[in-house]
């Protein structure tokens, strides 16, 4: 018999159903029916079904359709404006028929279709109707699928010539419900391999085992900041998790393994999204938990960037696309080793003139673009010298062309910081650097419209605000 559920129910404090965050489109191309009282409009977004409106509202499929005329359930349209009815109050979304609630799964790496039915003990064609049209081979880590979710416990992979019953004083269960749980019959030898739910108990106060104890913050996280991951587990457990479409790396220090994960300052709206946890402990047992977390506004400013003629070609799109490609293969390889220990410091002491997250037009007399920066710009001399914020290693020194004079330094664990439109740098790759040393001087290349430093900061991948780390330590 294989796994009824992952542990995801009952843990106010930390099992907590994904809330879609919703944004309007900007050209929706249905007109909605006529709205009453009882109402809400809802703008359908990418990757949603009507399930998964329905759960976001409480209320039902049946009832989404009937007030929007829908025929077939499974199509809906990435814009079309739907009619919610609203439900009375304290109502749950649930199918009501079963008595079966629904939860959210965040897809781990490695998942597929049928490895999450087998996980869920439920067919793979129940959750591909969940979820309207799904790939059974291309699940992606991050994605959202809903699945039925009858009762707390674990799975239980069966080693050679254990037996029920043996389980259940392992576990501490009665054999009768232990038996029933599984279906069995009998409580003797069962299948190597064979896969045994085991129901628990388990109250807000107290963590699953293998988990020991689950740390996440600062929270709420503010668009373009850092986010800590702190998980202590028992001896020889594995742990995976996933944050939207980010894998998340652990390190291990002591008993502690530590994640560190940016959220978007652009494309992660604010709203509530799923953190999801996957321990694994020697024995082959998984045990999953989910924690959400709320993302609020950066409160980010505005500004215009005019380019000249003579820096005209630095907007070209494709040469945009290019120069962020050669960076995307840096700041997203894992360094399992920290080099930096407290708090950055700025790399220069002179007045900020651009803020990390503002969004910006940039113009020039042939292209125009929207979009945020990416970094924090310092005012400063051609010259001026620039400082390591941190001990780390240089892992790229040398002219690009949007960017001007570059430096990248890898603090480790994921962490990189960047350095553009430099005169000159004082670094060599693979030169070790500390706190405090000189690594380049102030300067007026590539995209710039006047000498100053343009400090990046990377974590997990993701652009982030660098000044949280002058102002809080991590890990």
């Amino acid at each position: 018999m294989t796994h009824r559920g992952w542990l995801l129910a009952g843990l106010a404090a930390l099992l907590l159903l994904f809330v879609w965050p919703t944004n309007a489109a900007a050209d929706a191309p249905h007109t909605p029916p006529p709205q009453e009282e009882n109402q809400v409009v809802h703008v359908v977004q990418a990757g949603e079904t009507l399930f998964g409106i329905a759960q976001k509202y409480g209320t039902t499929v049946e009832a989404i359709t009937a007030a929007n005329g829908i025929t077939d359930p499974r199509y809906i349209a990435v814009g079309q404006q739907l009619v919610v009815p609203k439900v009375a109050e304290g109502s749950t979304p649930a199918d009501e028929s079963s008595g079966v609630a629904y939860l959210s799964y965040m897809v781990v790496p490695g998942d597929t279709l049928d490895k999450v039915a087998r996980r869920f003990d439920v067919a793979a064609a129940t959750i591909a109707e969940l979820n309207g049209a799904v790939n059974p081979a291309g699940l992606v880590a991050g994605q959202q699928l809903y699945v039925p979710n009858r009762e707390m416990g674990r799975v239980h992979p069966v080693a050679e010539g254990e037996t029920a019953l043996g389980l259940a004083l392992r576990y501490g269960l009665p054999r009768w419900e232990f038996l029933a749980a599984n279906g069995l019959s009998s409580p003797g030898v069962l299948l190597s391999g064979q896969r045994i739910w085991v129901p628990t108990e388990v109250t807000t106060a107290t963590l699953p085992l293998p988990f020991v104890a689950l740390e996440v913050g600062p929270t709420p996280v503010l668009q373009g900041h850092t986010v800590r991951v702190k998980v202590d587990l028992a001896p020889e457990t594995e742990v995976q998790g996933v944050f939207e479409d980010q894998v998340l790396n652990f390190a291990i220090e002591g008993e502690t393994h530590l994640a560190l994960f940016g959220v978007h300052a652009w494309t992660t709206e604010p709203g509530v999204y799923t953190l999801a946890v996957l321990a694994t402990d020697a024995a082959g047992d998984e045990v999953y938990l989910s924690k959400s977390i709320e993302v609020v506004d950066g409160d980010y400013g505005y500004e215009e960037i005019i380019l000249s003629a003579e820096r005209d070609a630095l907007l070209d799109p494709e040469a945009v696309a290019i120069e962020r490609a050669r960076l995307g293969e840096l700041k997203t390889t894992f360094n399992p080793e920290r080099y930096w220990d407290g708090l950055f410091l700025r790399p220069i002491d002179t007045e900020i003139t651009s803020f990390f997250g503002t969004r910006r037009l940039y113009k020039s007399p042939s292209y125009e673009s929207y979009g945020y920066h990416e970094g924090t710009d310092f005012d400063g001399d051609v010259g001026t010298p620039v400082y390591a914020p941190a001990a780390g290693v240089v892992v790229l020194a040398e002219p690009l062309f949007v960017r001007g004079g570059a430096l990248v330094i890898d603090h480790g664990w994921g962490v990189y910081s960047g350095y553009w439109h430099l005169s000159q740098t004082d670094v060599e790759v693979g030169q070790r650097v500390m706190p405090g040393d000189q690594i380049a001087l102030v300067g007026d290349t590539g995209l710039s419209t006047g000498a100053h430093l343009h400090w990046d900061f990377w974590v997990n991948g993701t652009n982030v605000s660098a000044l949280q780390w002058t102002e809080q330590p991590f890990p």
